[in-house]
């Protein structure tokens, strides 16, 4: 085992906590501050996962490449990602699945003195992408670029690449025009002032891609983890959904874990959140939406995307229940 698996083998154990003898637990792999510790949060305090006959266990970690190894070394059960890394290790031969806890999305957000009202107008300008060069919501933007305003969106701005934190603080001080961001950044940003150009669903909408798919939920192994274990925490997930879209209370509960700097950033990711609540079954049509959505990225990715991702495969996402 390498020293990084081995360190990540030890913390998942270090910070996994004790589980009720009586009940299976299922360990999820997250980011200490990410956003799905509120529902993780809202499904513990509420015994919603003990009602479905199981506990759920989140193994805390300081950043993205412990959360995954942990979860390939198995020490976590699940980890937070998106459909098209659970692509990326179906083609490596690992029998892994997703099924989605949010429909929130990614968001150009501007400066209002950027002059910025569509992806047209930032030619020439200087633009953060938190992400990298095959950021998911930056090759969309590019697709819609090159169809609507005839020009190659990543040659012809000053792309700054950088964590959503530096690229929010470009955007702030005028070293950017505008950022492509996660949707919780966006919201922060969009409190402080920022205006939004586009999300990523209205930019796959005008691509003809309606509605958008889920991008993010929980990435699981099928050669390690019951089906029937991961129906039991699709149920709890959705229980936590319902309540946080209809409580304001349980959102003021949550909102020491949010570290929202004021009342208007509380109200934005609140609101944020709860538009992304998914409160429908996975249909066909949303396999439909994501091969749609996976086209559109492999066509504006070009070999690189596809050198680091794997061919469409249905078999990742939920059975469809029905329209």
């Amino acid at each position: 085992m390498s020293p990084l698996r081995a360190l990540g083998v030890a913390l998942a154990l270090i910070l996994a906590p004790a589980t009720q003898a009586d009940e299976p637990a299922l360990r999820v792999a997250v980011l200490k501050f990410g956003t799905v510790n509120w529902l993780t949060d809202a499904i513990r305090t509420h015994g919603l996962d003990a009602a479905e006959g199981f506990t759920l266990e989140t193994v805390e970690l300081a950043g993205r490449d412990g959360a995954t190894i942990a979860f390939q070394a198995g020490s976590a059960d699940l980890i937070v990602a998106d459909w098209l890394w659970a692509l990326n290790r179906r083609a490596a031969g690992e029998d892994v699945r997703f099924f989605p806890y949010s429909r929130a999305l990614g968001a150009l957000m501007a400066a209002p003195e950027a002059g910025v009202a569509s992806v047209c107008d930032l030619r020439g300008k200087p633009v953060g992408v938190v992400g990298g060069a095959q950021d998911k919501s930056w090759l969309i933007y590019q697709a819609l670029a090159a169809r609507d305003c005839g020009f190659d969106l990543a040659a012809e701005t000053e792309t700054l690449f950088g964590a959503p934190p530096l690229m929010s603080r470009q955007l702030q001080i005028g070293a950017a025009a505008a950022v492509s961001t996660y949707w919780h950044y966006a919201a922060r940003l969009r409190a402080a002032g920022a205006e939004e150009v586009i999300d990523v669903e209205g930019a796959l909408a005008a691509l003809g891609v309606a509605p958008a798919p889920p991008l993010v939920g929980f990435v699981w192994d099928a050669a390690r983890t019951d089906p029937a274990m991961i129906a039991r925490l699709d149920r709890a997930v959705r229980a936590a959904g319902a309540l946080m879209l209809e409580s304001d209370a349980e959102w003021e509960r949550l909102r020491p874990l949010m570290r929202a700097g004021s009342d208007a950033e509380f109200a934005a990711l609140r609101d944020a959140y709860r538009a992304g609540i998914i409160v429908a079954s996975w249909t066909e049509a949303d396999t439909e939406a994501a091969r749609a959505t996976y086209e559109t990225l492999r066509a504006a990715g070009g070999e690189a995307f596809e050198r680091s991702g794997g061919a469409f495969d249905a078999a990742a996402f939920p059975a469809p229940t029905g329209e």
